[in-house]
């Protein structure tokens, strides 16, 4: 076994992991917001064209999630994210040379490889590679990142923009990537536990035959897509995802229609309240039944929504939205990868995670232009709530039907 009073390493890839996350997730995805204003200014350009830059290179880092996933398989997690964070630290210390429209369609394609590749899929295989027993714990650590890594980053981009300028703060936020990241890849993570001579959770090799023994075989994804678990966890990410996207465009004004005057106040409420949700389910986890979690989060995001309803006539039921809904977001995003991982083990978990990383993209697209059609045609965002709570009972029922399939 490991040696006693030594932190077990995977700790250190976990902590390395969180700001490998923090920072070069965030600094290219999160930030994109805080551009707008500035090239609005500078170029003239409308918020449509701009937006559809960052449209493009979102749903691209999407469509790639499968690609990295064998990229993952093939080459190691170091790799792949040692890319990633060049590409990325890289892109934004070009972006600070934009001047024409198309240099910023250009660029965020060109970040949008990086950003894929040092994001969630690789950071979840990794995570999936070195722990077993503490996974939840893990992958809750690492989640959290993303949550706060976005509220940081993002006024981090903003203080520097206001007092230095647009072209400074893509200076500055590719220099952190470069600075920060990319060494935490070379030096700090390792593929496999393994590699350092454990197993996961830091039993040591020679020693470890019981705990190896108890590992059942992992499916590849020829196998998982024969079962009818993985077909249904695919239709899990693309039901939440639809609420996900639908509220990541509309958040603010469905709350504002429902007669709520602090609407923007409530939402960033609720994400902070995603990042509780991120750590006490991971938590959890590791001591509960991963499938009884997730039908717990669709509970949850039942009860958001059907607050929603009922907020018109007593505002204080706003805050159920807030905590219901919160919790919902960061358990959903923490348990899904655990779910995956214990249902068809973690040998080809990069691959498979990848497929269920483009059903996401998938569903925040259908769900940001569904929600967007129900108020042009309504002037209203109640058939929305209605639909959510429609998805909420579906997903409930359909995390009923998974079973953990035969080995």
């Amino acid at each position: 076994m490991q040696t006693k009073g030594k932190m077990f390493y995977g700790w250190w890839i976990a902590i390395a992991t969180f700001f490998i996350l923090f920072v070069g997730l965030c600094s290219g995805f999160y930030t994109v917001s805080v551009f707008l204003k500035p090239f609005q200014d500078t170029f003239g350009w409308t918020s449509t064209q701009i937006s559809l830059g960052f449209t493009i290179a979102a749903l691209l880092v999407g469509l790639l999630s499968p690609v990295v996933g064998i990229a993952v398989d093939k080459l190691g997690v170091k790799k792949v994210q040692l890319a990633g964070a060049l590409i990325t630290g890289t892109g934004l210390l070009l972006a600070s040379m934009i001047s024409q429209l198309w240099h910023y369609y250009l660029i965020y394609v060109y970040m949008a490889i990086g950003l894929a590749s040092v994001s969630l899929v690789p950071a979840q295989t990794i995570i999936s590679y070195w722990f077993d027993r503490k996974r939840g714990t893990a992958m809750g650590l690492i989640m959290t990142g993303v949550g706060l890594g976005g509220m940081v980053m993002v006024y981090v981009a903003s203080f520097v923009t206001e007092n230095y300028g647009w072209e400074n703060a893509y200076r500055f936020l590719g220099t952190l990537v470069l600075v920060l990241v990319v060494p935490l890849v070379l030096f700090v993570l390792k593929n496999k536990p393994e590699d350092v001579g454990f197993l996961p959770d830091g039993a040591a090799v020679a020693g470890g035959g019981a705990e190896a023994g108890d590992t059942l075989k992992s499916l590849n994804v020829k196998e998982a897509f024969k079962t009818l678990s993985f077909k249904f966890t695919c239709l899990l990410m693309f039901l939440f995802s639809i609420v996900l996207g639908g509220l990541t465009m509309h958040a603010i004004e469905l709350i504002r229609s429902y007669g709520v005057s602090n609407a923007s106040t409530m939402w960033s409420l609720a994400l902070g309240f995603s990042v509780l949700g991120r750590i006490f389910f991971g938590l959890l986890s590791d001591r509960m039944s991963k499938k009884l979690l997730v039908f717990i989060t669709w509970v949850l995001l039942f009860l958001g929504f059907g607050s929603v309803m009922f907020v018109a006539g007593n505002q204080l039921l706003v805050w159920g939205f807030v905590v219901f809904y919160g919790l919902a977001i960061g358990s959903f995003v923490t348990l899904i990868p655990l779910f995956v991982g214990d249902l068809f083990g973690v040998e080809h978990f990069s691959k498979l995670i990848g497929i269920i990383g483009l059903m996401q993209v998938i569903g925040l697209s259908v769900g940001s232009v569904l929600f967007g059609k129900i108020y042009d045609a309504n002037q209203s965002y109640e058939l929305a709530v209605m639909i959510v709570i429609g998805v909420a009972l579906a997903g409930a029922l359909v995390t009923v039907l998974i079973s953990k399939p035969e080995r």
